[in-house]
């Protein structure tokens, strides 16, 4: 079974952040980005099928993103607020290094 690994990076600064994946909530939370390494918080998933949408949200801003991903084996999704708020979603096949 796949895992998806989900980690907040940059540009989170303690608003209200929305995680769902195929139309279900999966976080909820407020995190805060550590600047010094770019990381904020992280959630795994297993998941059974080889495709989950995930859907980042902000609702104070109204900001939102979906992408549909590709879970034929492990996958690490990178998200990150930029400066004019939106949301960028990195998928990647090698988890993210902080130092």
């Amino acid at each position: 079974m796949p895992v998806l690994k989900v980690d907040l990076q940059e540009g989170f600064s303690g608003e209200t952040v929305v995680l769902l994946l195929n139309g279900s909530e999966v976080y909820r939370g407020t995190p805060k980005t550590r600047t010094q390494i770019g990381f904020a918080d992280t959630r795994s998933f297993d998941l059974p099928s080889p495709q989950a949408t995930l859907e980042v949200s902000t609702p104070r801003s109204g900001a939102s993103k979906s992408t549909v991903l590709d879970l034929s084996r492990d996958l690490y999704a990178g998200v990150s607020l930029a400066p004019d708020g939106s949301i960028v979603i990195h998928p990647s096949s090698e988890p993210f290094g902080y130092v």
